[in-house]
């Protein structure tokens, strides 16, 4: 485990010898990233970062685009430290390093730490704002706000910088309704067209290796909502069965979630769990040899693995250059063929030049740095892992490597289902002729698979814990991101599972007999009720917020926008309104009484509400009028920028505007007026 430092500043020294104190500390006794770390390269593989300025966008690292020094070395030495501290994200804690980069240029012309001024973290938040996401310049707002305090307790700058975040959190309300919502749905969620060809392709099961772990990785993504990096390390032996209380089978995966939660069961759902035994199953078998090399070096690190083109001679022996090409699988029908193959190895072409036991050695320099560990945590070997297979097993362009184990990280499975546009390589798509001329190529990312089953899971119903819980989240908050339910869907939702909300006839046929009340087409009310659906606690609420906001602020009652309906639960609901609202008119006429300011205008409300109230009230209660029936209270006096828009178009003589209300009933007649 990486040693964990905390430096404390000393008071008696200046910022200057702090900085380059607590810089050589983080370089020469912090073994985070590992105790042989090059920190003179910009690019650090072990944290999977880069130095680069915000020019470096791509991932091939340019010289020309490092930041400058000095403050590179201070960049290095913060993002050391805080990793080893408190483990985060590197890619917010070097975004904002980046920014800093440039606004000190921007500002001061000099990239020293000394010269940090608030004018420089302003700069700083500009940059993040412009160049990343609304969620990632919050991110990156914070993280110069931890930065700013860092450097004014540490003493290594001589000013205090008492700097705050000016981003605002950007929120998780969705937008549901409308093309954003529709484009955010496309964005985030996979087409049907794409997992229909990959589902086909899968159900043929494939033979070659290439489709066969594309495929199954994919139903894996498919059976419970998880990230591509956590399915890759998943061990060989990863499958668990329970019984349940009602006898039958359950089927789930260990699983080791990525983002803090604690390791726990992946349970599959029932629909799915052949689909992913048989994934399991295929991978398995697509890893078999790749464990096997693994588990031969845990246990003979001195014996190169003697696969079956591997020359049955002693270790020492000296080898031909046709042993040695049998031995490296790179054996061809030509002796000169396999000397430039061997020479461009690194290896000596030449009769004698090599032995097993050498080539062993040439081997085990090549194997991954954490070998026999796949992870820093030491909890899952190369030999027990699911996805550990050979080299170039999954390249048709190279001959599998016998001798040497790999582990696929996320691009091998995005580059053949998504590609970028500057690599140029057929997908899984193009490989069976899936993808049609002339159209946009089918992709589908990992990442979509799981804001789909989060989708579902919202669809059916599961509360939010249980959600967050399968998704391997600790805080059910992040649910917000990956739900992408429309407008509609949220209404039967609704509907469905709150019995009190539900009506003896559909939605839409209650919005149909609506619309007859007013003059427009039903198909024109219904492009209106449909999105909204808003359901008050006395009736339903017709207004357009795309219009305007709500100018009512609750006030349900007197609006004439609300409809009721004959027989619905909500009529307890209005007696206990009318009490209230009868005891709130009498104490209104007693501070008028007593001088009270505005009083009057109080009791004009609840009297008014007192008069509406009483008389839907007798229209609810009324054995003539037929449960179904709709009431809409208006009033003429009211401002409705649609009623305004309804008269030019509809021109109507004002004796026939209703004055109270309005009662469609259920069967075809003619409406009534009160």
């Amino acid at each position: 485990m990486a040693e964990i430092i905390h430096f404390s500043p000393r008071k008696e020294w200046d910022a200057i010898s702090n900085l380059a104190r607590f810089i050589r500390i983080c370089r020469e006794e912090l073994t985070v990233f590992g105790a042989d770390l090059d920190w003179d390269n910009d690019v650090w593989k072990a944290a999977g970062v880069s130095f680069g300025n915000l020019d470096q966008r791509v991932r091939r690292f340019r010289s020309e685009n490092a930041m400058q020094s000095p403050f590179k070395e201070f960049a290095k030495a913060y993002l050391r430290y805080e990793q080893g501290l408190k483990p985060t994200k590197n890619q917010v804690v070097l975004q904002a390093l980046k920014c800093m980069e440039r606004a000190l240029v921007e500002t001061r012309g000099a990239v020293d730490i000394e010269s940090l001024t608030l004018a420089a973290f302003d700069r700083a938040a500009v940059l993040a704002s412009t160049h990343f996401s609304r969620h990632a310049a919050y991110q990156v707002g914070r993280r110069l706000t931890a930065i700013a305090k860092f450097l004014s307790e540490k003493k290594l700058v001589s000013r205090v910088l008492d700097w705050k975040n000016p981003l605002k959190f950007p929120g998780f309300m969705k937008v549901r309704t409308g093309a954003k919502a529709r484009e955010e749905r496309i964005k985030k969620l996979p087409s049907d067209e794409a997992l229909h060809g990959l589902a086909a392709i899968y159900a043929a099961d494939p033979t070659d290796k290439r489709d066969v772990f594309t495929t199954a990785t994919v139903c894996m993504l498919l059976c419970a909502p998880s990230r591509i990096s956590e399915i890759l390390e998943l061990p060989e032996d990863c499958e668990v069965w329970e019984t349940k209380t009602d006898g039958g089978q359950a089927y789930g995966w260990r699983f080791r979630p990525k983002k803090g939660a604690p390791p726990f069961i992946k349970w599959i759902p029932q629909a799915m769990v052949e689909v992913a035994q048989e994934s399991i199953r295929r991978l398995r078998r697509l890893s078999e040899e790749g464990r096997r090399i693994a588990a031969w070096y845990e246990s003979y690190p001195e014996k190169l693995y003697r696969h079956s083109s591997c020359p049955d001679v002693a270790e020492h022996t000296p080898l031909s250059v046709r042993q040695t090409a049998q031995a490296l699988g790179i054996s061809c029908e030509t002796r000169d063929r396999e000397v430039v193959l061997i020479n461009q190895l690194g290896l000596r072409g030449k009769d004698g030049a090599n032995t097993l036991a050498s080539l062993n050695q040439w081997v085990h320099e090549r194997l991954p740095k954490s070998f026999p560990w796949i992870n820093q945590d030491h909890t899952l070997r190369f030999s027990e892992a699911l996805f550990c297979i050979r080299k170039h097993e999954l390249r048709t362009d190279n001959a599998t490597l016998p001798y040497m184990i790999w582990l696929p990280n996320r691009h091998v499975l995005g580059n053949d289902v998504s590609p970028t546009k500057n690599l140029k390589m057929k997908t899984i798509f193009d490989r069976h002729s899936l993808s049609r001329p002339g159209q946009a190529p089918l992709r589908i990312t990992s990442h979509q698979l799981r804001h789909l089953l989060n989708t579902m899971a919202q669809r059916g119903g599961m509360s939010q814990e249980e959600i967050a819980y399968w998704s391997g989240r600790i805080d059910s908050k992040q649910n917000r991101d990956y739900d992408h339910m429309s407008e509609f869907e949220l209404v039967e939702l609704l509907r469905r599972n709150d019995p009190t909300l539900s009506l003896d006839r559909p939605l839409a046929e209650i919005a149909k007999r609506i619309g007859e009340l007013i003059p427009m087409t039903p198909q024109e009310f219904n492009t209106l009720v449909h999105p909204t659906a808003h359901i008050t606690e006395f009736g339903f609420c017709i207004h357009n917020f795309a219009m305007l906001p709500c100018q009512r602020f609750a006030d349900c009652m007197n609006c004439s926008e609300q409809v009721c309906i004959k027989g619905d639960r909500r009529l307890a609901q209005l007696r206990i309104f009318y009490q209230k609202v009868k005891e709130l008119k009498t104490r209104a006429d007693q501070e008028i009484a007593a001088g009270t300011a505005c009083a009057d205008r109080w009791y004009e409300i609840q009297a008014l509400t007192e008069m509406r109230l009483g008389q839907l009230i007798a229209i609810l209660e009324d054995p003539l009028i037929e449960n179904g029936a709709i009431i809409r209270l208006a009033n003429r006096h009211e401002f409705s920028p649609m009623r305004r828009a309804l008269e030019v178009r509809f021109p109507t003589p004002s004796t026939q505007i209703p004055q109270l209300v309005q009662i469609q009933l259920p069967k075809s007649g003619e409406s009534s007026v009160g």
